[in-house]
């Protein structure tokens, strides 16, 4: 990470090594002025500058008349645009090098020019061609003219904001343009639905995937005539038989039990080499019966999700989708000495019996489940909407 920190440092190091006169020699006229107009702030009198501005100013004022005078030989609307651009970008220039101190300009022949006129005429007969070819492509039932029409706009407002009503057509274009997405489903497994489980299904956040042309809606809505549905078709739901199983075994551990004292072959108490007794620790094996039971049950729904073309009903795309829910539950009887057990199974004491949740609740659980895979698999196969 530091080699490329350090490599990007020097290439910016290398850039700014770069002369003026080399912009120049390049045909890189506006760098060229923008590194002796720097210097030429400081240091007046600096001849080779004064050389560079005066050569790299001129022919870039050249070039930009030139472009101009080609653009207007075309006939074509389409080109005010650019011309209103250039004429921006020559004003830009003149008012960079004009800053410079009045004996600098007299070296260079500076001439003033007021480009507002020719930069305003541009500017209105840009405005104007991209705005009517933005309404005419509005006029399509294609959603990608609608697109181009945006962008049109979208060029009119930074040429010339509040030009008419192009904010108003702005948002016309921005619905038209969009994709517009619609997640259904269908139940094809042969097994009643619960109560609620379409709601909990079409609880899924389709906000974070919706995108400036692209709308996804779980609820059809009034008026919208749907690009592509996502049907998610469920095949099976299958809920286990409520399993229960027990078993026994006993845990057992070695505890202190008091002491006692340690006698010699004559049956006196032994004396250490301070003439203190003797003792040792007693033990004894402590012992708890443990009956654990396990209670097991989990639902299963299968299904895909199938990607559809409105207009041909062609499925274009299909991915599927397993979800599970399971219910496990454990607890434990205890006869015995709890001292006995281990951390493990001392975790369990306090555990209360619970009924088996019906199958509709793990149903539901499962369509939770369900929810947030289909919204995986459309973010994965979101780049099939066009």
């Amino acid at each position: 990470m530091a080699q490329r920190i350090l490599l990007f440092l020097l290439i910016i190091s290398l850039a700014g090594c770069v002369s003026s006169k080399k912009y120049l020699q390049r045909g890189q006229y506006d760098k060229a002025i923008e590194k002796s107009v720097k210097k030429l702030s400081r240091k007046p009198d600096k001849k080779d500058e004064l050389g560079v501005l005066k050569k790299a100013y001129h022919m870039a004022m050249e070039e930009d008349e030139k472009r101009i005078k080609e653009l207007r030989m075309t006939g074509q609307p389409s080109v005010f645009e650019e011309i209103y651009h250039i004429y921006e970008q020559m004003e830009n220039r003149q008012n960079k090098v004009r800053r410079l101190p009045n004996k600098v300009l007299d070296r260079i022949d500076f001439t003033y020019k007021d480009y507002a006129r020719e930069k305003i005429n541009a500017q209105k007969k840009a405005a104007e061609y991209l705005y009517a070819h933005a309404r005419k492509l509005l006029k399509s039932d294609s959603r990608f003219d609608a697109r181009k029409a945006y962008n049109e706009l979208k060029r009119v407002q930074r040429i010339l904001p509040s030009y008419k009503d192009t904010d108003q057509l702005l948002q016309h274009a921005l619905a038209k343009g969009q994709t517009q997405v619609l997640f259904t489903m269908t139940n094809n497994s042969r097994t009643p639905l619960p109560e609620g489980f379409k709601n909990e299904l079409f609880k899924i956040s389709m906000a974070d995937l919706n995108s400036q042309w692209k709308n996804y809606d779980t609820q059809a809505r009034d008026g919208v005539n749907y690009d592509y549905y996502i049907d998610l078709k469920l095949k099976a739901i299958m809920v286990s038989p409520e399993q229960v199983k027990q078993s026994e075994y006993t845990e057992t551990k070695t505890v202190d039990d008091g002491w006692e004292y340690v006698y010699d072959e004559n049956g006196n108490v032994k004396k250490d080499s301070l003439g203190n007794d003797i003792k040792t620790k007693k033990t004894k094996t402590i012992s708890c019966d443990v009956l654990e039971t396990r209670m097991r049950k989990h639902t299963t729904i299968r299904g895909r999700l199938e990607f559809i073309e409105a207009g041909s009903d062609q499925v274009i795309k299909t991915d599927p989708v397993t979800a599970e829910w399971h219910f496990e539950h454990e607890y434990i009887q205890t006869n015995g000495s709890i001292d006995a057990l281990s951390k493990k199974t001392k975790k369990k004491l306090g555990v209360k019996p619970v009924p088996f949740p019906p199958s509709e609740a793990m149903i539901l659980n499962a369509a939770s489940v369900l929810k947030e895979m289909s919204k995986e698999a459309i973010y994965r196969h979101r780049r099939v909407f066009e």
